[in-house]
């Protein structure tokens, strides 16, 4: 007899245990959901991870309370309201129970069942619940202008007379065009071979935002391939150098960083990509892969693939002309150039996928920028496909 109350004592902790780990899992499972949209996170690990130990939990949770179940389920199918009092009925206390067969559900049945207080009180309850649930997943309302920085942004940037005229402020000076790092280890990239690749049509085509690499490394050709293309010099006619990728005014305010993970010949660190000369600069040595995934939002591609770009962008090259709308056109080049990346990665047979979502003052310190004069704006893992 102990041992069957013992038994069912664990088995009562355990269902415990179960109902409140639900409860966790359904709580995680909702808040690294919430996280995961407002990054755009694609493959937020934690958010996985939740929702499967919030179903395997669903389950045993079932399964241990299988019986009260069907239990309920049959009593509420035998309930049977009365039209009225009518005599009462004797007490079976003390006799052998009769079975009876329960009766079927009606129509009838289902509907006296929602006009009760019970049926009232479900139905009450569950259009609420839906109600709830339909305002939190509809679009959300429009923020007025001076809430939203973009919008107060895109206002304040918008050209007007005085901009016509010439502004009155004092915008600075032109900074140089090719930043440098002089004293570091220098790594000269091998000439990229335009001859090699997919059409373009077909590479355009073929384009995907890959997030599953293999362990098998980049070759630096391939990395060089990939980064003359994102921003390399095309032509240069009497010093008047141009870039593969458009930029306003020929001011070129991004700048190329490489975190390299598995490239041949290549040590692990980062690298700063010097257009100018076709050549990566040391900028730091060292196994960065934990720490780009961790900056990443824990995203585990991004520590898988042969190399992550970084694109970062220098604000006072453009701010003497274009002033306000420096920023505007700083972050259009960026997306050029991060589209060319994709391009020359999958004219290559190579994956890529680009990255926004990323915590800015720790990458800014990693890659080696202050963060305010110039400042990290894109990421892009490059590498060979699982």
């Amino acid at each position: 007899m102990q041992r069957v109350i013992g038994m069912r004592r664990l088995r009562q902790d355990f269902d415990w245990l179960v109902s409140a780990g639900l409860l966790l899992a359904a709580f995680v499972t909702a808040v690294t959901g919430l996280i995961a949209d407002l990054w755009d996170l694609n493959d937020f690990w934690y958010h996985t991870v939740a929702g499967y130990a919030m179903g395997v939990l669903a389950v045993a949770h079932v399964v241990l309370n299988w019986g009260r179940l069907v239990s309920y389920g049959r009593f509420r199918l035998r309930q049977e309201p009365r039209s009225d009092l009518g005599p009462a009925v004797p007490s079976t206390r003390g006799r052998r129970p009769v079975n009876v067969e329960a009766p079927r559900p009606t129509l009838g049945s289902l509907g006296r069942g929602l006009l009760s207080r019970r049926g009232f009180i479900g139905v009450a309850v569950g259009g609420g619940l839906g109600w709830l649930l339909g305002r939190g997943l509809r679009q959300p309302p429009p923020i007025a202008g001076g809430s939203d920085v973009g919008v107060v942004y895109h206002e304040w940037s918008k050209p007007g007379v005085l901009d016509a005229l010439g502004s009155v402020a004092n915008w600075g000076q032109f900074p140089d065009l090719y930043k440098t790092y002089p004293g570091s280890a220098r790594i000269v990239l091998p000439e990229a071979r335009l001859d090699e690749g997919r059409p373009t049509a077909r590479t355009i085509a073929d384009r995907r935002s890959t997030r599953a690499y293999s362990d098998q490394p980049l070759k630096l050709e391939e990395l060089s391939h990939v980064l003359f293309l994102m921003t390399g010099i095309s032509a240069d006619r009497w010093g008047n150098a141009r870039r593969t990728a458009p930029s306003s005014g020929a001011l070129y305010p991004i700048e190329t960083y490489v975190v390299v993970h598995n490239v041949d010949g290549v040590e692990r660190g980062v690298y700063h990509y010097a257009i100018r000369d076709h050549a990566l600069e040391q900028v730091r040595a060292g196994d960065f892969r934990e720490q780009v995934v961790d900056q990443g939002i824990e995203q585990n591609f991004l520590g898988e693939c042969g190399a992550v770009v970084f694109l970062t962008q220098i604000l006072q090259r453009m701010r003497p002309k274009y002033q306000d709308r420096s920023y505007r056109y700083g972050l259009l080049e960026a997306g050029h150039i991060g589209e060319n990346g994709y391009l020359a990665a999958v004219s290559l047979g190579l994956g890529a996928c680009g990255v926004g979502a990323f915590m800015d003052d720790q990458i800014n310190g990693m890659i080696g920028v202050d963060g305010v004069e110039e400042a990290a704006v894109y990421m892009l893992a490059i590498g060979h496909q699982a």
